[in-house]
C-alpha cells in the first residue's frame, strides 16, 4: 500500500490569509517527505486538500464553494479522498460532517502537521478526524515547499490572538497570542537560510 500511494498526486486548494498559505506549505514539504507527488490540475489529483478560511463571511462562502465544487471531481475525475483543512475545518467541523458527506476528513488549524496520517488514513479507507486545541503549536521538522515566487516567501513569527474582539474569530481558530518558537523558525528556514539576500521576507 505504501508503494502505491507514493505515486499517488495531491492537489492543494489554498484559500484565505498568508498564514494559511505557510500551513499549505508546511504540509506539502511533510507530504513530499513521504514520497507523494503534486499536480496543480485537479482532475488528475487522486487526492484533494482545500485550506480553508472563514474569516468574514464571503472567505466562508468561497471555502465552501471549493470544497463543493473540488468534491464533483470525487465523480467525474480521479479523485479518491476529499480532505479538508483549516479554519473552516476548525470552526465549522460538525457542519462539515452533517452537510459535507463528500468530505473524507478535516484537519483544524494546528493539527497540519498530521496530514500524512490523514492521507494514509483515508487511503487506507478509514476515518481520521483531527481537531486540535486552537493554542497547540504544531512544530515541523521536514523543508518546507516555497510557493511564492522566487524573489520572496512568508515567514510565520506568531500565531493567534488575545484580543477576544466579538466579532472576530481568530482566538477561537487560531489561539490565543503565541510566538513561533526560534527552532520552528529555523527548521522552516532551512531552504534558504543561507540565501537571504536573494529573497525578501515577509513576516
Amino acid at each position: 500500500m505504501q508503494e502505491v500511494m507514493q505515486y499517488m498526486k495531491i492537489m492543494f486548494a489554498s484559500l484565505g490569509c498568508d498564514k494559511n498559505l505557510v500551513d499549505t506549505e508546511n504540509m506539502l514539504g511533510i507530504l513530499n517527505d513521504k514520497g507523494f507527488e503534486f499536480t496543480d490540475d485537479e482532475t488528475q489529483a487522486d487526492v484533494i486538500v482545500v485550506n480553508t478560511c472563514c474569516f468574514i463571511g464571503d472567505a466562508k462562502q468561497e471555502s465552501i464553494n471549493t470544497i463543493l465544487e473540488m468534491a464533483q471531481h470525487k465523480e467525474d475525475a480521479v479523485c479518491k479522498a476529499l480532505i479538508v483543512t483549516g479554519c473552516l475545518a476548525h470552526r465549522y467541523k460538525d457542519e462539515i460532517i452533517n452537510e459535507i458527506p463528500e468530505v473524507d476528513a478535516f484537519l483544524g488549524t494546528t493539527s497540519y502537521d498530521k496530514i500524512a496520517e490523514v492521507v494514509t488514513s483515508v487511503l487506507e479507507g478509514k476515518g481520521f478526524n483531527v481537531v486540535d486545541d486552537a493554542n497547540r503549536l504544531p512544530i515541523v521538522k521536514e523543508k518546507r515547499i516555497i510557493t511564492t515566487p522566487g524573489y520572496f516567501e512568508y515567514l510565520k513569527i506568531a500565531e493567534g490572538c488575545d484580543k477576544h474582539c466579538t466579532y472576530c474569530i481568530i482566538p477561537k481558530v487560531r489561539g490565543n497570542y503565541a510566538e513561533v518558537i526560534l527552532l520552528s523558525i529555523l527548521w522552516s528556514r532551512q531552504s534558504t537560510l543561507y540565501t537571504m539576500e536573494q529573497k525578501s521576507l515577509y513576516l
